[in-house]
């Protein structure tokens, strides 16, 4: 009579141990894809981020080389100046 109590005790924990499981093997799953997304953001984040980058030391350069430009321009009109009052100030 004691052994039916036990192998019914014994069923019922193995159907919890089936149940965890099944739930750990479905959290495992479902880690598995949030990783697969947050590495596919994580990709498109950094690959969007390095566009902007190059986007951005584009832009950089076309300032850099309008203000060389412009800073060339003013020191010839000022040495254009310079040499024009000498000349005028020699006569």
């Amino acid at each position: 009579m004691m052994a039916r109590p036990h192998e019914e005790r014994t069923s019922r924990l193995e159907g919890a141990y089936e149940q965890v499981a099944d739930r750990l093997n479905s959290l495992d799953a479902n880690m598995a894809e949030l990783r697969r997304e947050l590495r596919s953001e994580m990709t498109a984040g950094f690959a969007s981020a390095g566009e902007g980058l190059t986007a951005l030391r584009s832009e950089m350069s076309a300032s850099y080389r309008s203000l060389i430009v412009a800073m060339t321009g003013q020191t010839a009109l000022i040495i254009g100046a310079v040499i024009g009052v000498a000349f005028v100030m020699h006569r």
